[in-house]
């Protein structure tokens, strides 16, 4: 065939152009450092170099959040330190505070300093983070957890809300506590029963925190608020107990009922006090609420007897003792028509030596001090509450003025309560503080997996992608200088012209 000049020029420029696209090309890979760039390079390489690259960015992602995490689990247990000093501060003014030299100077000099922690304590309780989000709030980190009401008392306007954190292929990791689980659900007593004497006792008696001695017995009875009720006996004038239990029958309203006083000498007390004692079928009567004729008024009945003219007003918000025929009932809160309790003779009156033992339904007890007729006390079942307000009964009653028997009871009684709610805290936060120290260690060790992970992920990931920069450079070396020969080639052939022999 025959080669003409055009031809000649034509595939001159064909050869630098493809020498020139084949040195672009390895400017990219050499710019990038890459062997693979697109699926063609290595059609078996590319999957696996994808799949790498998004194991590494979760990897990534698991890290940050393991750093979150324990951003928020460090900030909570500094909080959970702090709440820890202010309430062993608050104990041991507690245990000063029981000391008999002191007068009404002293106390309130103590209920001052129990003031002052109260309110470092709710300042702990409102901590915010970095981001000025109430870390305590659970799910309403922008709302403060814990206000003061127009009653003085402690309200928590948070939620139990616990966010979670992934810090692991299937791992999650809880960052914070709700503000109720730290400071607001705290078991009260011993966690089954809670012991208090009548603020209206006259004598020096105080009763101890009950314990169980036959659980299977005491479960049984679990849904019972018992009444060690003192009396005299006749003739004699010895000092007497008697113990009753008051349960939920039917009861669609949230009103708090129990027995404040029970007079064996009543003439009429046959009309309400049980004929017999448990497990005897005339052990029990029935205590009742029906509305009258005034919303918001009760008449209270006892084994049908009626309180009336006497009425309880859920219009007073303190609490009203109610009285029929010898049996005094405490009720504060909001009954509803209808709502019927069983009142239950467990021990009939038994001769009271001071600190003897005290069991039934198998709890045991005891009583101590000089008691008066018509005293009496409970052991409630265990319920929460909050942190807040047991400073705040310990300030109250060291503002009980007197030095008499029943104030000292009083002071004395209620300061042990005190004391026994605040261990009870204590031990919450040392608890929650545990699981905070499990939680950190959790993302330090899934840090460190993630971190091993991602090496090992992009040391394979680097030997399937990465480009052998000697070797590219050698090719690139050689690749320049095909360009160049090819260009000098098209040059001088470019001379090679019939016109130049003329």
């Amino acid at each position: 065939m025959r080669i003409s000049t055009q031809m000649f020029y034509q595939r001159s420029t064909e050869n630098v152009m493809s020498q020139q696209t084949k040195l672009s090309q390895q400017n990219q890979y050499m710019s990038a450092a890459k062997r693979v760039l697109t699926g063609s390079d290595d059609p078996v390489a590319i999957s696996t170099i994808q799949r790498l690259k998004q194991d590494i960015s979760l990897g990534e992602q698991l890290i940050k959040n393991g750093e979150m995490a324990e951003t928020a689990n460090s900030l909570e247990e500094t909080a959970l330190a702090q709440t820890t000093n202010i309430l062993q501060r608050v104990r041991e003014l507690m245990v000063s505070a029981g000391n008999g030299t002191y007068n009404d100077q002293n106390r309130e000099a103590v209920a001052k300093q129990l003031g002052g922690l109260r309110e470092e304590l709710m300042g702990v309780a409102n901590t915010k983070d970095g981001n000025s989000q109430y870390i305590f709030a659970g799910y309403q980190v922008d709302t403060q957890p814990f206000q003061e009401n127009e009653f003085g008392a402690i309200d928590y306007h948070g939620d139990g809300g616990e966010r979670d954190y992934k810090v692991g292929s299937s791992v999650l990791v809880q960052g914070n506590n709700s503000g109720s689980s730290v400071f607001t659900d705290i078991k009260e007593g011993n966690g089954t029963f809670v012991a208090e004497a009548n603020l209206n006792n006259g004598g020096s008696g105080v009763i101890d925190a009950a314990s169980v001695i036959d659980s299977d017995a005491a479960t049984v009875f679990s849904d019972q608020d018992y009444t060690i009720s003192m009396s005299e006996s006749v003739p004699a004038g010895d000092s007497e107990y008697s113990v009753y239990g008051l349960k939920e029958v039917a009861v669609t309203g949230s009103a708090n009922v129990k027995i404040s006083k029970i007079d064996l000498t009543d003439p009429n007390i046959g009309n309400v006090n049980p004929a017999g004692t448990y497990p005897a079928a005339s052990s029990d009567v029935n205590v009742e609420f029906f509305a009258t004729g005034t919303p918001g008024e009760f008449e209270v009945q006892i084994n049908g007897q009626s309180s009336l003219p006497a009425i309880y007003d859920t219009a007073n918000t303190q609490s009203q003792e109610v009285t029929i025929d010898g049996i005094s009932v405490e009720v504060d809160g909001l009954p509803n028509a209808g709502d019927q309790y069983g009142l239950t003779k467990y021990v009939s009156p038994t001769l009271y030596t001071e600190g003897q033992s005290i069991e039934f339904n198998g709890i045991k007890t005891a009583l101590k001090g000089n008691v008066a007729e018509f005293d009496s006390f409970t052991l409630a079942q265990s319920g929460s509450k909050d942190i807040f307000s047991t400073i705040q009964d310990s300030i109250d009653a060291l503002r009980i003025p007197g030095e008499d028997g029943a104030a000292k009871a009083q002071r004395e009684m209620r300061l042990d309560m005190g004391r026994q709610q605040v261990d009870n805290a204590m031990s919450n936060v040392t608890g929650i503080r545990t699981s905070v120290g499990t939680r950190l260690q959790t993302v330090a060790n899934q840090k460190e997996s993630n971190l091993d992970f991602n090496l090992a992920s992009k040391k394979t990931l680097s030997n399937l992608e990465d480009l052998d920069m000697a070797a590219a450079i050698s090719e690139f070396s050689m690749q320049s200088s095909i360009l160049e020969i090819t260009q000098k080639t098209f040059v001088q052939m470019q001379n090679m012209s019939l016109f130049k022999l003329i």
